[in-house]
């Protein structure tokens, strides 16, 4: 009489979990869960939240390996690593500006953190288990490979973006914290661009950045080919968090701009001029934030 070990759960069908698979995966499904809550405060991340929701539930009462629906869930976790979206998304790039601000763990990114993190934890996760069971191999060995695996990727997943090399953006990734004219303005051009009148030079929606090997400088550039309609007046324009005074500040040029000098960190796009803003630095700014009357901020981030 052959005897089945009590703690093997799969019977006859190699592709079934074992009981510590089932315990782990049913313990990370609750923590998914309960750090998903954070996401209701942001009313677009409804979307986010039935996706881990989902995939909580898989793991709860999932008791076998299922190639098809592991794929679908791997294919939504690379999209949550590295796609940044203003829904929960972008888990690398949320990593990567920790360690770029100093490593200040007190940011609201990092209640978010948690919970893209177990998602793509257990979705990449899976597929290795996915592979690993078509090989038969004793229980104890499936078990060390699930909790060495598991650890592997949560390793990887986090050291990731910290060990990453920093690199510049040629176009620039653009945050629009909403109600700012500089935005509409941008987004006004790249429809125009868009309709074929800005011809294959122009500059579309957002800043460019290069650097210039000659002079060994980041150039930075926010060129409005269209006269603004009306005037936009900043009350900070901050590189890397340092507000730019642009009467002391050698780095910047910005064509038929006005400054105050009584207000140096005051600027103004004036109405019916082109604008041709340009940061020349000997370092690599990482982002450029420009704030309107009213606090209304506007982003640009340059690295990747």
């Amino acid at each position: 009489m052959t005897v089945v070990p009590s703690d093997v759960s799969q019977g006859n069908n190699q592709h079934s979990l074992t009981t510590l698979e089932i315990t782990f995966n049913r313990i990370f499904a609750v923590l998914l869960v309960l750090t998903t809550a954070p996401f209701l405060k942001n009313i677009y991340a409804i979307p986010t939240i039935i996706l881990f929701i989902v995939f909580a539930f898989f793991l709860w009462f999932g008791k076998k390996y299922h190639l098809f629906t592991n794929i679908l869930f791997l294919i939504f976790a690379i999209g949550v690593y590295f796609i940044f979206l203003p829904i929960g998304w972008g888990l690398y790039r949320s990593l990567k500006d920790i360690r770029l601000g100093g490593f200040n763990f007190f940011t609201l990114s990092t209640l978010f953190s948690p919970a893209p993190l177990i998602f793509v934890t257990f979705a990449v996760r899976n597929i290795l288990g996915n592979i690993q069971a078509y090989f038969k191999t004793a229980t104890r060995s499936r078990n060390a490979y699930y909790l060495i695996s598991l650890v592997i990727v949560l390793v990887t997943l986090l050291a990731y973006p910290f060990l990453d090399s920093v690199k510049l953006r040629d176009r620039a990734f653009e945050d629009d914290a909403g109600g700012g004219k500089l935005p509409f303005v941008l987004t006004k051009q790249e429809l125009n661009c868009g309709s074929g009148s800005c011809g294959s030079t122009s500059y579309s929606r957002d800043y460019t950045a290069r650097f210039d090997s000659s002079s060994k400088k980041y150039v930075y550039r926010l060129y409005l080919r269209d006269p603004l309609t009306e005037s936009i007046v900043f009350t900070a324009v901050e590189a890397d968090g340092k507000k730019i005074n642009f009467i002391t500040d050698s780095r910047v040029t910005c064509l038929n701009c006005q400054k105050d000098m009584g207000e140096p960190y005051d600027l103004v796009f004036p109405a019916g001029k082109n604008i041709d803003f340009i940061i020349e630095s000997n370092q690599l700014i990482r982002e450029i934030k420009f704030t309107e009357q009213g606090d209304k901020v506007a982003d640009f981030f340059f690295w990747k």
